[in-house]
């Protein structure tokens, strides 16, 4: 277990000489994730709805508060792991916490649908869209350029990159597209730099062999990154203007426990904290904007009192595992959402009690998830997002294609220019592994470059590179 902690905290590029100081790996990795500009660009990205609608409010969340609440979260639960005997690394994850959007597109899930769609086909070589958490690997691996002067990336531990990309699942087929996509990154943007070979091969076979983070510290950054979601988008919802579809919400709360309270009612502050939403629902006006935001806290808190135990008692199950049932769990099985956790009650020691708790919060998320979709807000920017990218990734494939000789970045400033030739020649090199294989795509080494400039815009950017290409004017609001 020793050489497995060693492995996870070292890095792929000899770095020696930035590590003079008396920081821990992790603490290196959660401050070269704070300083780099792709971080900083997380605050003018979607989470539920636009930034871009300031006339609907300046206290909807972005991908940046969004990352720092996850933060807080996944603290929280190591703190309760830890204060039962627990070794958790509270660096590790604040890293992975910060982390784990920092490649996310404009626009929410949208953005990396269209986008996958636009480089691989629908039915193309991925089989299905990639995601967000591949592109957050290849930021923080190649795209990001903040850490040191003429540096590819931000030269993390292997443990902070593996529960970036593991936040959020991956079946073998895609993990199998990842690691060729990546391999053909490394080539090129790794080109010249003093590697550990032992690492480079650790770090292939622990991103892309094994389903489920490799460490706690991961597992619990995924898990939190579901309880986010599940607490605060509500709030946001409200401040929307769907003051009466969150009192539908918290009416199916309602509803949902009285199908397990038997279950919930055993923890006697989980019940307090009931008794007292329900006291508050009950006495809230049409408007009552105070007693919805008590509401509000007193949800969060009530969910926060459900979850912290489950996945307490998840996590020490797993450092209690002898090392073979261990790896082969964390290899074969995914531990980072809870219906999958659900599935593994034998394995991971959860009893009646705890299922119906997760059953309960499904519930209540499924339902919570229909209500988003269904506001206006919400609806018109996934059409206007949608509509953007399409328009705009088939507009920049036709204006960066130079007829059979290469790639045109005329458009773009120098810097930009020679980092985009970077992801074409990653492109070429991930086409010619796939010599032989159905494709999905034609030019793909084009729509890398494409993918990685699309990916790394901001909402309000993204309609500038738009307004700027065509004759168009993008309304917002």
């Amino acid at each position: 277990m020793e050489d497995l902690k060693e492995i996870l905290e070292s890095r792929i590029i000899d770095d020696e000489e930035y590590m003079d100081d008396n920081r821990g790996s992790y603490l290196h990795d959660r401050d070269r994730i704070i300083f780099s500009r792709a971080f900083r660009r997380l605050a003018f990205k979607t989470q539920v709805a636009s930034v871009l609608g300031r006339g609907i409010s300046d206290h909807i969340r972005t991908r940046l508060t969004h990352s720092i609440e996850v933060m807080q979260i996944a603290s929280s639960i190591a703190l309760d792991v830890n204060g039962k005997n627990g070794k958790l690394n509270i660096d590790l994850i604040q890293a992975i916490s910060l982390g784990h959007d920092i490649g996310h597109t404009a626009y929410g899930h949208i953005g990396e649908r269209v986008l996958s769609e636009f480089t691989f086909g629908q039915d193309g070589a991925s089989g299905g869209k990639l995601k967000h958490n591949f592109q957050s690997l290849k930021m923080c691996c190649f795209l990001e350029k903040q850490y040191k002067p003429n540096f590819y990336g931000l030269n993390l531990t292997i443990a902070t990159l593996d529960g970036i990309l593991k936040h959020s699942c991956l079946d073998e087929e895609k993990r199998l597209l990842c690691k060729e996509i990546f391999n053909s990154y490394q080539k090129i943007f790794w080109k010249g730099k003093k590697i550990d070979p032992r690492n480079r091969e650790k770090l292939n076979e622990y991103l892309f062999e094994y389903v489920s983070p490799l460490t706690d510290e991961g597992i619990i950054v995924s898990i939190a990154d579901e309880i986010a979601q599940l607490c605060h988008d509500i709030e946001d919802i409200r401040r929307l203007g769907g003051l009466g579809s969150v009192m539908a919400f918290y009416e199916e709360v309602r509803k949902q426990w009285d199908k397990v309270e038997e279950n919930l009612s055993k923890d006697m502050k989980v019940k307090k904290v009931y008794d007292d939403f329900v006291e508050v629902f009950e006495g809230v006006k049409d408007d009552g904007t105070d007693e919805v935001a008590k509401l509000e806290r007193l949800y969060i808190k009530l969910i926060l009192g459900i979850c912290i135990p489950i996945v307490s008692k998840v996590i020490k199950t797993l450092q209690d595992m002898d090392g073979g049932s261990r790896k082969y769990l964390l290899k074969e099985r995914y531990l980072g959402e809870f219906k999958y956790l659900k599935e593994l009650k034998l394995e991971l020691n959860l009893d009646e009690d705890e299922i119906k708790s997760i059953e309960y919060m499904e519930n209540i998320s499924n339902y919570y998830k229909k209500i988003l979709m269904e506001l206006p807000a919400v609806a018109k920017w996934d059409i206007k997002g949608k509509e953007l990218y399409e328009e705009l990734s088939n507009k920049l494939c036709k204006v960066f294609k130079q007829d059979d000789t290469g790639i045109n970045l005329n458009i773009v400033d120098s810097v930009t220019r020679e980092d985009l030739k970077n992801s074409y020649r990653a492109g070429k090199k991930f086409e010619k592994s796939q010599k032989g294989r159905e494709k999905g795509a034609n030019d793909i080494p084009i729509k890398f470059a494409v993918w990685d400039y699309l990916a790394g815009m901001t909402d309000n950017y993204i309609i500038e590179e738009y307004a700027s290409l065509t004759f168009k004017h993008v309304e917002i609001g």
